[in-house]
């Protein structure tokens, strides 16, 4: 990591804000891997089930204090591989809490305690390479949870008050939608103990009788230690109607542990699974087992294999688009 020492330029000559001296920090990671999976589906003529991957990230992030106690800072995150999704937003803070605005996550996904998030071995949960349940959009298998994903909002966050702490969101669908999101959570902590709530919506995006809005939920607990932490969690995602009809209502959890496993040594096991309970695919099921380990080698380089078996059930299309497998990926991370 580097740090840089820059002078900003007055920004307000009034209450109390002069200008201030801004600590600006330049980091970033380098991913490459190689994923190998195998499931029930056919490949088609000239396919295979294996992967190489990249991806790049470079994060310049800038904080300041300013003469009345307030903060103020900056993340910008650009980024390049195969899926290329530049990030920046400004953060505001004081004894009110703090204030951001700008393209970052939604507290739903922010505040959760599941692997996606945490990411305690640099991995990410299993994805769908084919055909299965993900791909088919039928039922959720991982514990992401968001409707507005990454895209520009503004979120306000409380201060931490005992432990307590409460985060809004509001991103706007743009002007040729309604389907505007708006998000919260509250968290307790205490110690090694935390306990969260988290919902975020998208609204209906017109108002045809038959145009859904979106609705994720996630409550759960997590236990931190020197030995890692383990945690639990329950999501829920659902689709209602203008007409109030719903047509879709997944519900899932996880549960898992992240444990010290030697020096620069630690491993992940975790668990999920996924239903859905309302509309055309009623029943369809997910289950995945993952486990995987990482290896801090030294000089910022870590060394990372996970492996995960999964299993989707279609109750809706006479057992034939069932499919169950598994998915091995090996990951080199070198973070500066």
């Amino acid at each position: 990591m580097r740090k840089i020492l820059l002078t900003t330029t007055a920004l307000i000559a009034a209450g109390g804000i002069s200008a201030a001296t801004a600590d600006v920090n330049i980091s970033g990671k380098l991913k490459q891997s190689y994923h190998n999976w195998s499931d029930d589906d056919t490949a088609a003529s000239g396919t295979n089930n294996s992967a190489m991957g990249r991806d790049l990230q470079l994060w310049i992030q800038s904080s300041a204090e300013l003469d009345n106690g307030m903060t103020v800072g900056g993340n910008i995150r650009l980024r390049h591989g195969n899926s290329p999704d530049d990030r920046n937003y400004i953060t505001v803070g004081g004894d009110f809490g703090s204030f951001t605005y700008g393209t970052t996550w939604a507290p739903s996904y922010s505040q959760s305690v599941g692997i996606n998030w945490v990411d305690d071995i640099n991995i990410t949960e299993h994805a769908a390479e084919s055909t299965d349940g993900a791909s088919r959009g039928r039922v959720m298998t991982s514990s992401y949870s968001s409707t507005s994903g990454k895209a520009q909002k503004v979120i306000y966050a409380t201060p931490s008050i005992s432990g307590f702490k409460a985060m809004m969101s509001y991103s706007d669908a743009g002007a040729a939608s309604k389907a505007d999101n708006t998000g919260y959570s509250a968290t307790y902590s205490s110690g090694p103990l935390k306990v969260m709530y988290a919902s975020e919506k998208a609204d209906h995006a017109d108002a045809a009788a038959t145009t859904a809005d979106t609705e994720v939920t996630q409550y759960g607990v997590q236990y931190s230690g020197d030995f890692g932490r383990i945690w639990a969690l329950a999501m829920s995602d659902t689709n209602t109607t203008n007409a109030g009809t719903e047509t879709s209502n997944q519900e899932g959890n996880q549960v898992g542990i992240s444990y010290g496993l030697a020096d620069n040594m630690t491993g992940v096991l975790y668990y999920t699974s996924a239903e859905e309970t309302a509309g055309d695919n009623n029943n369809d099921e997910y289950t995945a087992t993952a486990l995987g380990v990482n290896y801090a080698v030294g000089g910022g380089l870590n060394l990372a294999v996970s492996h995960t078996m999964f299993d989707y059930t279609d109750a809706t299309a006479g057992s034939t688009d069932n499919n169950d497998g598994s998915s091995t990926k090996l990951m080199m991370t070198l973070k500066f």
